[in-house]
């Protein structure tokens, strides 16, 4: 009996840990000055926004059901699978990014001369349509 409460355990140690691994990157960004505004949602459904150039420092955070999560990981997953090779950034970009254990699949667009897939980009606009919605706060732990 101790041994299967250990097992349980250990169990959900591992799941959260992989969960963490996982994350949903939403970036838009470039021009002359070349600051990209990001939003990481991570698979519990916390949602962190950063600004930057290169390394983005997230200070803000807000969350989103995880049903509305999952739904995004799966349609994310679904085309960063249809498309993987579609990396055309132009002056300005913008990407849908899924981070998985030992993996990342990005999907960049912005040249004008690459039209974006129209399921990519409904997706895109979906989620930003949502998170603007949302509710940041300063992110305490910063």
């Amino acid at each position: 009996m101790r041994f299967l409460g250990i097992y349980f355990l250990v169990s959900f140690i591992i799941q959260i840990s992989h969960a963490q691994d996982r994350a949903l990157i939403i970036a838009s960004g470039g021009g002359v000055v070349g600051t990209a505004t990001v939003y990481k949602i991570s698979a519990d459904g916390i949602v962190k926004k950063g600004k930057g150039l290169s390394e983005i420092k997230y200070h803000e955070e807000s969350k989103l059901s995880k049903c509305t999560t999952k739904k995004y990981f799966k349609k994310a997953r679904s085309l960063t699978n249809a498309y993987p090779d579609f990396n055309h950034p132009g002056n300005t970009y913008t990407s849908i990014s899924l981070m998985e254990p030992d993996t990342e699949k990005k999907i960049t667009w912005g040249a004008s001369d690459h039209a974006v897939p129209e399921d990519v980009k409904k997706l895109y606009q979906k989620i930003i349509a949502r998170l603007t919605r949302l509710t940041f706060t300063s992110d305490p732990r910063k």
